[in-house]
């Protein structure tokens, strides 16, 4: 089964294609930039493009996004909020199941610890995929896509144990 872990961002996307096996194997991963200078509404509609381009290529079963969650910018919010109702469009269009992790949830599934700071995280992926991984959102992505894998394993486990 792929997994489709996005950490949605408006001038950076991460995603990250990752197959439920074992261990899970790491397909394909990047970000999705937009320039600021470019009108809201075509950045969106580059968004969605690019990210048609990876349903199509890998019609992933599920897609995973980390819960919303924001202290202070609400102009930040709304905008994020928009690049997911995007994402929520191409999960129907491509019938791929939605989930949503909590940050703290996908940090201790990813490290073990619920407030791993970006370093951690990084270093995380790199040792589990043995890859040199640049780009924070790309780490994000990966990182949702397993906590999904890791908590429906306990999940699955513990039910078994019940």
């Amino acid at each position: 089964m792929l997994i489709l872990g996005i950490d949605p961002g408006l001038s950076n996307l991460g995603y990250a294609i990752v197959e439920d096996k074992d261990p899970p194997s790491l397909v394909e991963y990047g970000v999705i930039e937009t320039k600021k200078t470019t009108p809201y509404n075509i950045r969106l509609r580059e968004i969605f493009e690019k990210l048609q381009s990876l349903f199509k290529k890998y019609k992933p079963e599920v897609t995973v996004l980390e819960k919303l969650y924001f202290k202070k910018n609400v102009k930040t919010a709304m905008r994020i909020g928009e690049v997911r109702g995007v994402i929520l469009l191409l999960t129907s269009l491509f019938n791929s199941e939605i989930s949503e992790i909590s940050p703290s949830k996908v940090k201790s599934s990813f490290t073990g610890f619920g407030r791993a700071g970006k370093k951690e995280m990084k270093r995380m992926a790199e040792i589990l995929f043995k890859k040199r991984i640049k780009e924070d959102d790309s780490v994000d992505a990966i990182a949702i896509a397993l906590a999904y894998i890791n908590t429906k394993t306990f999940e699955e486990k513990g039910d078994l144990l019940s």
